[in-house]
């Protein structure tokens, strides 16, 4: 199974639960927390658990340049 934004396949304008307007797809969540990540440890997400709750599902980060929220979406695996 294969992530369509991971691998380019789609485009993904996810929509800010805060105020709504288009945010920015900024990746999954594994590159930013994993063990060779150059962001920052304290990265403000509001999931701590870097594993979605579907298995067939890849967690990503999004971030809202309207209002500046950082969160966490998730994008259904293809087969």
């Amino acid at each position: 199974m294969i992530c369509p934004a991971c691998n380019a396949f789609v485009s993904l304008t996810p929509v800010c639960p805060a105020c709504g307007s288009p945010a920015a797809d900024e990746g999954k969540v594994d590159d930013w927390k994993g063990p060779y990540s150059p962001y920052s440890p304290g990265l403000p997400l509001a999931s701590s658990d870097s594993s979605p709750a579907d298995p067939e599902a890849c967690l990503h980060i999004a971030d809202c340049p309207e209002c500046g929220n950082t969160f966490t979406h998730s994008v259904a695996l293809w087969r």
